[in-house]
C-alpha cells in the first residue's frame, strides 16, 4: 500500500496462497468447538486498538497469561471478565482483555491448560489480508483470461457472447444480442446481478472518498497496474463498465445475466450455455444511479460518461413512481432471485424502491450540487432509518455520503437528522455486543451472515468517527475479531487468513482447479441453510467448512466488500 510501502504485493500473496496447499477442492467437517478455548482474532490487534479475546468454558474464570512467542516469557497476565453462557455450545463465555499489550510482536494466550492460535500486534496486522481481499475481484473477472502466478488461478476467456435478451421490450425483442461481456462472476458460480454489483462498488467507492491513501497503483498486482491510475479503481472500472452494458436506450437497467441453468464445477470458459439477461426493475435502476454518480465524482471529468448514465436512469425513474420489475416465473432457476422472496428474503424493503431511490438522490445530489436531487433526497430521508447497508436496502449509504461529504451544501439542514439515524443505530447494535455471548452486534442471523457482521462494524466505526467515543470503536473491532477468529469454531472465515482458517471455500472455479486461495469471506453460520450439508437450525453452529454448503461457506462479491470497508476503516482508525 503506498501509505505502508508494500510495493511486492505479489510476493505476499504467493506466501499466503500456499499457507494451507492442497485444500481446496475438498469437503470439510463443521468442527464446532464444544471444547474449553481461548479465541482470538488470528490476524492480529492494530497496537491502538482495544484487545479482546474470548475464554470459553464449563466455567470461564481466573488469570488469562499473554506470553511472547519469541522469548516464551509471560508479559501481562489478565483477570477474566463477567462470562454468558451461549445457548448454542453450553459454554460460559468470558472476556479477556488485554489491551495494554501494545508492544508489536507475536503472542499467545493460555490459561489453565488452554492455549489460543498465536497472533501478532502490530500495525501491519491487517495489511495483507488487505490486499488478498481486494485481489480477488480481479480473479472475479468475467470476459477475460484470468492468469494469477501469486494465486494459481488460470482460465481463459469466458463468456464471449454475453448476452441474450430473455423477455423482449420495445427497446431489444427477445432473443436480441446485447453486448453484456465483462463485470465480474458474482459468487462461486457465474452469474452477474446489477444488484450486488453495485452495491459491491458502492461500498469500496465509499471507502476510497473516505481514505485514499489505503490505495496506490501498483498495489494490487493486476493487468493495469503501472498506468498511472489507482488499481481500486482500475478494478471498479471494470464492474462499472459492464453496468453500463446493462442500460437500456431509455436509462432503465437490466437486472441480471445468468444461463437457464446452474453450471456444474467447471471452469467458466466450459460453461457454454447460452446466457440471458433479464428484464429492467426500478431497485436496479436506483442503484445503477446511485454508484453511477459516485463514480462521476471520484473520476471526475474522466467520469462523464458515468454521470451521463446515472442522469439517465434517474429520468426513468421519474417516469415510474413504483417499483416496478420484470420478473417471470422460471427466471430464476439457475441464477439468484434478488427480489422479494419469502422466507429468504422476505424484507419489508424488497416490496418497494424507496432506499433505492434513497440512495440514488443523495449521490446525485452530493455530485452535482443540484437542487432537485436534494428535493428529492429530502422527501425520501424522513422515511428511512440506517439501516444495514446491502442489497435489500442499500439507503444507509447515501446518508453516509450525505453526512460526511465535504463542502457539502446542506441547504435543507438534514445532517443533524442523520446523525441522529446514525447514533440511534450504534447505540442499538452496542446493546446487541454487549449482550451477546461472543459480542455479535447482528439482529438475526441470515444467509450471509458473515457480510451482515461487518456490516454493523462499519456501521460502529463511523458512529466513532462522528464521536470519539471509545464503545464505539471496541464494539466495531470485536465484529472484526469475530470474523477473523473470535468465534465458537476458533476459525477464520477468510481463507489464507490466520492459523485456521476456512479451507473449503464453496467456489467452482477453485473447485475445478484444486487450488487454495487467500482473500474471500466464507458466508458464515445461516440456521435456515437450504444446502443438504450444513447444520440447520443450531444458531451460530449451523455453518459447515464444506465446499457443497453453498448456503454457509460461498464468497460473494458484496461479502468481501463490507468485509474491505470494516478492515480498511479500522486500519485508519487512530
Amino acid at each position: 500500500m503506498t501509505r505502508r510501502g508494500f510495493a511486492r504485493t505479489a510476493g505476499l500473496l504467493a506466501a499466503g496462497a500456499t499457507l494451507l496447499p492442497g485444500l481446496g477442492g475438498g469437503f470439510g467437517r463443521a468442527a464446532a468447538a464444544v471444547r474449553p478455548m481461548i479465541a482470538v482474532n488470528q490476524a492480529g490487534y492494530l497496537p491502538r486498538h482495544p484487545k479482546q479475546a474470548f475464554l470459553a468454558g464449563p466455567a470461564a474464570a481466573g488469570d488469562v497469561s499473554v506470553v511472547e512467542e519469541a522469548s516464551g516469557r509471560t508479559v501481562a497476565s489478565v483477570p477474566v471478565g463477567g462470562s454468558r453462557r451461549d445457548p448454542d455450545t453450553g459454554l460460559q463465555v468470558a472476556t479477556v482483555d488485554f489491551s495494554a499489550v501494545r508492544r508489536p510482536g507475536r503472542y499467545w494466550l493460555q490459561a489453565d491448560g488452554v492455549q489460543s492460535h498465536g497472533f501478532v500486534v502490530d500495525d501491519l496486522a491487517f495489511d495483507l489480508a488487505f490486499v488478498a481481499m481486494l485481489r480477488t475481484y480481479w480473479l472475479q473477472r468475467c470476459g477475460t483470461a484470468v492468469r494469477d502466478p501469486a494465486t494459481g488461478v488460470a482460465h481463459a476467456a469466458c463468456h464471449q457472447d454475453d448476452g441474450v435478451i430473455l423477455h423482449g421490450d420495445r427497446f431489444n425483442p427477445a432473443g436480441t444480442r446485447i453486448d453484456a461481456r465483462g463485470g465480474w462472476h458474482d459468487a462461486g458460480d457465474f452469474g452477474k446481478y446489477v444488484a450486488t454489483a453495485t452495491t459491491t462498488i458502492g461500498r469500496l467507492l465509499s471507502l476510497y472518498e473516505m481514505q485514499p491513501a489505503l490505495f496506490g497503483d501498483g498495489q494490487l498486482s493486476i493487468p493495469e497496474s503501472g498506468n498511472g491510475a489507482v488499481d481500486l479503481l482500475d478494478e471498479m472500472a471494470w464492474g462499472l463498465d459492464w453496468l453500463l452494458r446493462m442500460q437500456r436506450a431509455d436509462g432503465a437497467v437490466y437486472r441480471k445475466l445468468s444461463g437457464a441453468q446452474w453450471p456444474g464445477d467447471v471452469l467458466p470458459e466450459s460453461d457454454r450455455q447460452t446466457r440471458y439477461v433479464y428484464g429492467v426493475a426500478s431497485p436496479e435502476t436506483a442503484k445503477f444511479a446511485a454508484v453511477m454518480a459516485m463514480a462521476a465524482r471520484i473520476w471526475g471529468p474522466a467520469g462523464a460518461v458515468y454521470l451521463d448514465a446515472a442522469r439517465r436512469a434517474w429520468a426513468w425513474l421519474e417516469t415510474v413512481p413504483e417499483q416496478q420489475v420484470d420478473w417471470r416465473a422460471g427466471d430464476d432457476a439457475g441464477s439468484g432471485m434478488y427480489l422479494y422472496n419469502p422466507p429468504l428474503d422476505g424484507e419489508e424493503t424488497l416490496r418497494h424502491d424507496r432506499d433505492d431511490r434513497t440512495w440514488a438522490a443523495a449521490e446525485l445530489y452530493v455530485t452535482t450540487g443540484e437542487a432537485p436531487f436534494q428535493r428529492a433526497f429530502a422527501a425520501l430521508m424522513p422515511r428511512t432509518d440506517f439501516t444495514l447497508f446491502e442489497w435489500k436496502d442499500p439507503s444507509s449509504l447515501g446518508l453516509t455520503s450525505y453526512l460526511f461529504a465535504p463542502r457539502l451544501d446542506d441547504r435543507a439542514g438534514l445532517r443533524p437528522a442523520i446523525r441522529q439515524k446514525l447514533l440511534a443505530r450504534a447505540d442499538q447494535l452496542l446493546r446487541r455486543a454487549a449482550s451477546a455471548p461472543w459480542g455479535l452486534a447482528i439482529e438475526r442471523l441470515k444467509w450471509g451472515s458473515n457480510k451482515m457482521v461487518a456490516e454493523e462494524g462499519i456501521a460502529l466505526v463511523l458512529a466513532h468517527r462522528l464521536t470519539g467515543r471509545a464503545d464505539y470503536l471496541a464494539a466495531a473491532v470485536g465484529q472484526l475479531d469475530y470474523l477473523l477468529g473470535r468465534n465458537p469454531f476458533e476459525r477464520s472465515f477468510v481463507t489464507g487468513v490466520g492459523a485456521d482458517p476456512v479451507r473449503h471455500i464453496h467456489h467452482r472455479v477453485l473447485q475445478a482447479q484444486g487450488i487454495y486461495v487467500p482473500g474471500y469471506l466464507a458466508g458464515g453460520p445461516f440456521p435456515g441453510a437450504t444446502d443438504p450439508v450444513a447444520p440447520k437450525g443450531r444458531g451460530l453452529l449451523s455453518w459447515v467448512d464444506d465446499a457443497r454448503s453453498y448456503a454457509t461457506n460461498e464468497n460473494a462479491i458484496d461479502y468481501n466488500a463490507s468485509m474491505i470497508g470494516l478492515v480498511g476503516l479500522l486500519m485508519s482508525t487512530p
